[in-house]
């Protein structure tokens, strides 16, 4: 029927015409009924539930692998950085150590260079200007070469 105000005043009139045993029949119906909704609506919600748990364990799956990953590339990194430390530790000790390879060459070179300058009679000023020798320098030179001479 179309007429919702013919259907209520039916039900009305069979709700009334009903005897006790057919209430309660219809009550007891009506609960089951009513509790196989509920528990099937609890159903649904806690399958609901249960997906978005497993959705939300699949994302903290996804984060956690993420992080891991991010992990290693930060363990990476690190080791790149210590690798570059090492090296550049290395290659300043080489730059040192040729340094002071050149600073001896050098010094030994002005040592020879004044020797053979005070050989040939040249005088301690101009023999210092030259050679960038300091005076105290200067003088083991000469108690070198009159050792050597003696």
């Amino acid at each position: 029927m179309v007429d919702k105000t013919l259907n209520v005043a039916i039900r009305v009139w069979e709700d009334l015409s009903r005897t006790e045993e057919e209430r309660r029949e219809y009550e007891i119906r009506l609960k089951q009924i009513l509790d196989e909704q509920s528990k099937k609506r609890d159903r649904e919600l806690l399958e609901q539930e249960m997906e978005e748990m497993r959705e939300q364990r699949e994302e903290m799956k996804m984060e956690k692998e993420e992080l891991k990953a991010e992990n290693e590339e930060i363990k990476a990194e690190k080791e790149e950085i210590k690798e570059q430390r090492k090296t550049m530790k290395a290659e300043k000790e080489e730059a040192e150590r040729k340094r002071l390879e050149a600073e001896s060459a050098l010094k030994e070179s002005a040592k020879q260079m004044a020797l053979k300058m005070l050989e040939q009679g040249i005088s301690q000023t101009a023999i210092l200007q030259v050679t960038g020798l300091t005076l105290q320098q200067f003088e083991v030179i000469q108690q070198e070469l009159g050792n050597k001479n003696k």
